[in-house]
């Protein structure tokens, strides 16, 4: 029984993924990998980014090929008479919990996966309950979990070569890398976009062509105006040092990252004074279905630019091209890639990551990461970054094994939206297995010292590494 409907589930995917790629139509196993990655909490799936690289969202996906498979096996073990009512009932309840709604998608699976399930034949009784697998099945569920992870491997590697490459358009200040602070303490003053975290909620992100891409403004549905990509970068663009922290960080991770970035404000592009008085938020929409709203305040002031640039070039695919929004008040979930829509709306939009129950709010935590320790005659050395949002960093202090703190040296921040490097010396602690680091934001409020869960509204907590040998 298990090799048939694991046979069938293949059949079914086959064809699903034949008319996914003829006819552009949603991948049902990657909805499945991208509802299982958004509810995978980070402490296991940051490990696993960091550990799989560029096969992790693949892996991911083979978890679509299960829900699937066992969706099959349901329905194979019914009645041949109750078959196709028992493919109904699965897909709309599939669509229920995972929002795949693609009726043609659900039809090129089903169809030839009931048509192997009948015409496949039934060998023996079925395997008792906790019998362990054949070699057939074994080698059936093996060699499809393979096909789908590569298949959705391969799948992005081409769209990553079709995707339009960066070119240049603002150059990044000079003098940047002049003189050295932290003597290899710390971490790169800019990060490179090749170093430059990438998080997504899609299995396979989207490759858009600038030539028939339009950013489109609305007001309630009513289209307003919109512009072509070449439109947007003949405007005039602003440049700043903005920090990026995401908000699957723990404690103990650091995906942060500083870059220069190029581009564009709001009233650029529409007018306050033409948005009716009911209009309440600016709802931010990806063209991968991502979305995120912003109060009307905030989306106007100069804290927020639409950027077309980065580091010196225009956007890539994993960073966002052609335009994204930088909040840096928020954790990375708000600043959303790939904008297809501004839309101004009367009542309160929820988002992607709110309708998961995070807040709406996600305002960067004061915190901090210890980059490098190191000992040396009797002391210890050590440098990091500390990163508060848009309220900057007053003082950071580091202490061995709950000792006294005692002040790090700053490093200018490049502006007041990204981090602050500094180093620091502890004296007559080598025996030390512990260093904390805590840092004092621009408004005098010092790093918790007490963590709190990431959901819903991002960790918060201690910065604390072992030196321990």
């Amino acid at each position: 029984m298990r090799l048939r409907s694991s046979i069938a589930t293949l059949a079914g995917l086959a064809v699903h993924d034949a008319g996914a790629y003829l006819f552009g139509l949603p991948f049902w196993t990657d909805t499945i990998a991208e509802w299982i990655m958004a509810r995978t909490p980070s402490r296991w799936a940051v490990p696993l980014l960091e550990i799989f690289g560029p096969w992790a969202k693949p892996f991911a996906v083979t978890g679509g090929l299960a829900t699937l498979g066992f969706a099959v096996l349901l329905v194979a073990l019914l009645r041949r008479r109750w078959m196709w009512p028992g493919a109904v009932v699965a897909s709309l309840a599939l669509s229920n919990i995972f929002g795949y709604w693609s009726l043609a998608g659900q039809m090129l699976f089903w169809v030839p996966a009931i048509t192997a399930l009948l015409v496949l034949p039934r060998r023996g009784a079925p395997a008792p309950a906790g019998a362990g697998l054949s070699r057939r099945e074994a080698f059936a569920m093996v060699g499809g979990t393979a096909a789908v992870a590569v298949e959705s491997y391969l799948r992005n590697r081409s769209l990553a070569r079709r995707a339009v490459k960066p070119t240049a358009l603002a150059p990044l200040p000079p003098g940047l890398n002049r003189g050295s602070f932290g003597d290899g303490l710390v971490r790169k003053r800019i990060t490179p976009v090749s170093e430059f975290y990438g998080m997504s909620k899609n299995a396979v992100d989207p490759v858009i062509d600038p030539a028939t891409w339009r950013l489109k403004i609305t007001r309630d549905g009513t289209p307003v105006r919109e512009f072509t990509y070449a439109e947007l970068l003949s405007l005039p663009r602003t440049a700043r040092f903005v920090t990026l922290r995401c908000i699957s960080n723990t404690l103990k991770s650091d995906l942060m990252g500083t870059a220069h970035w190029s581009g564009i404000y709001l009233n650029q592009l529409l007018d306050q004074r033409e948005l009716s008085a009911g209009i309440v938020e600016m709802a931010v929409i990806g063209i991968d279905g991502h979305g995120d709203s912003f109060s009307l305040d905030y989306a106007f002031s100069n804290d927020t630019i639409f950027a077309l640039g980065m580091n010196g070039e225009t956007l890539n695919r994993t960073h966002g091209f052609p335009i994204r929004i930088l909040t840096p008040r928020y954790y990375g979930l708000k600043n959303v890639k790939w904008i297809s829509e501004l839309a101004f709306v009367s009542k309160p939009y929820t988002g992607t990551w709110p309708k998961l129950g995070y807040t709406k709010e996600p305002v960067i935590h004061t915190a901090s990461h210890i980059d490098r320790v190191e000992r040396t005659q009797g002391r210890i050395r050590c440098g990091g970054a500390s990163f508060a949002g848009s309220r900057g960093i007053r003082a950071v202090q580091i202490r061995a094994d709950h000792g006294p703190w005692v002040d790090a040296t700053l490093e200018p921040a490049l502006s007041e939206y990204a981090l602050t490097r500094w180093v620091a010396e502890l004296q007559a602690v080598a025996s030390a297995g512990m260093i904390e680091a805590r840092a004092q934001d621009g408004l005098g409020a010092w790093q918790s010292d007490v963590e709190t869960p990431l959901f819903p509204n991002g960790v918060d907590g201690p910065t604390i590494r072992s030196i321990s040998s």
